[in-house]
């Protein structure tokens, strides 16, 4: 995700470039010695990437320990209070989020929520806004607290989807709803609507594509729309054939006993 999101706004020349494929490759080690090996930075600009580089490989190093998480925590706070949202100082503020969330022993998931909150509602011409809406989508569907019962959290991750602008985010934040609304055993039709308008904007494939025309398939049919399921099942027959789940539609077509939508479990 680092790589990727601040690869874009990178010269193919930039020297750092080989230290983000190597973290990207999972290479921490052959991260570490390229960037041991890189020149000096020139200008405020570069020296500001070659900061935030340091950190993501300092912090992809083994063995993780909590002096090295303060050590990282240091220099990212740095790079985020010389400019508080330039691409790099929002690539650190993602990546302090994440190490709140899931890198300390003892995680802060409120510390973590206020930093993807602040990424989302303060603009920045960058992917960074648009992959702490994600994280806190998943945050407010599971972990922080809700003012009320589990439709309150559903309801806080929809209250994310009207100023998401990219169409994968949009996807996602559908998909997340549609998982949250099946988890807590809500009335499904509205998982089902958050799914059909994931599927228009596709993008799905492999495993994922598939879950997601079985969900679809599977809340038609609890939902009586007996048309719906039998489209998605079609399109899983034709796109995913060697599909085991292709037989339990085939037996339930036939009118032969199959497992049925249990209120006592997560959803479908």
């Amino acid at each position: 995700m680092l790589g990727v999101c601040l690869g874009g706004s990178l010269s193919a020349a930039e020297p750092t470039m080989e230290v983000w494929r190597k973290v990207a490759s999972y290479l921490s080690k052959e991260a570490q010695i390229e960037f041991n090996a890189l020149p000096a930075a020139a200008g405020v600009a570069a020296r500001r990437e070659r900061d935030f580089c340091a950190a993501v490989v300092q912090l992809d190093q083994q063995s993780l320990s909590e002096a090295r998480l303060d050590e990282v925590e240091q220099r990212l706070k740095a790079l985020v209070a010389a400019e508080g949202n330039d691409t790099i100082a929002r690539a650190a503020r993602f990546l302090l989020g994440r190490m709140a969330q899931l890198y300390r022993a003892n995680p802060d998931v409120g510390l973590a929520a206020e930093y993807f909150r602040g990424l989302v509602e303060q603009p920045g011409a960058d992917r960074w806004g648009d992959a702490a809406r994600i994280k806190l989508a998943v945050l407010r569907a599971y972990v922080l607290p809700a003012v009320g019962d589990a439709a309150a959290r559903v309801a806080a991750v929809e209250a994310l989807l009207p100023a998401a602008k990219d169409p994968v985010v949009v996807r996602d934040l559908h998909r997340v709803a549609a998982r949250a609304i099946m988890f807590y055993n809500l009335p499904p039709a509205a998982a089902l609507r958050h799914l059909v308008a994931a599927d228009a904007l596709g993008g799905l494939s492999g495993t994922l594509g598939a879950d997601q025309l079985v969900q679809i398939g599977e809340l038609a049919w609890d939902t009586g729309d007996a048309a719906l399921a039998t489209r998605y099942y079609e399109r899983l027959r034709a796109e995913y054939p060697r599909d085991p789940r292709i037989f339990l539609m085939d037996q339930r077509n036939a009118g032969n006993p199959v497992p049925h939508r249990s209120e006592a479990l997560h959803g479908r």
